[in-house]
């Protein structure tokens, strides 16, 4: 998706509406996918300096899998950003996104903010325990290491009976 800048680029420091609805398509996450609502990105545009300024709010929901009972779960994602574009930027060394003539591209804008604000783990419940079948396993886990009272390993025990004193070595 595109956004056309050139009323800010013939009337410097005009700050302009803008509102923009877009499709991110699912994407993997350490061998997860997570798939995308339709994401819709409003705030205001301006220009000054040769360089674009964008400020705004993203919102979309996230759609992945429960990291406890793998069911389906959501993760609402507001994100507010303010973000410039240049023309003479190198998106690989700065920090600043890239424009060419007078418009500006809010896919790759839209897909950093999302895979950077994305929960660590997704939970279809904010008390999510899991499935009956993970709960019995770490019940048993429990049980087994407090039950179990392993010795405490000294190493260096048979090299202390050497160096006891009136012995030879």
């Amino acid at each position: 998706m595109e956004l056309d800048v050139s009323k800010a680029l013939q009337a410097p420091g005009t700050e302009l509406p803008f509102a923009a609805e877009m499709t991110v398509p699912p994407q993997d996450v350490i061998g997860e996918e997570v798939s995308f609502d339709p994401v819709s990105l409003e705030g205001t545009y301006s220009a000054l300096d040769g360089a674009i300024h964008l400020s705004g709010v993203l919102k979309t929901t996230a759609r992945a899998t429960c990291a406890m009972c793998l069911a389906p779960a959501n993760a609402a994602m507001t994100i507010r950003f303010d973000e410039t574009f240049r023309k003479d930027a190198n998106e690989i060394e700065d920090e600043v996104f890239r424009y060419e003539g007078g418009k500006v591209t809010l896919d790759q804008l839209a897909l950093t903010l999302i895979m950077l604000n994305l929960p660590m783990r997704f939970l279809c419940k904010e008390n999510c325990g899991g499935s009956q079948a993970y709960q019995a396993l770490r019940q048993d886990i429990s049980k087994s290491s407090c039950e179990e009272e392993s010795p405490t390993q000294r190493p260096f025990e048979a090299l202390q009976r050497l160096l006891t004193k009136d012995e030879e070595v």
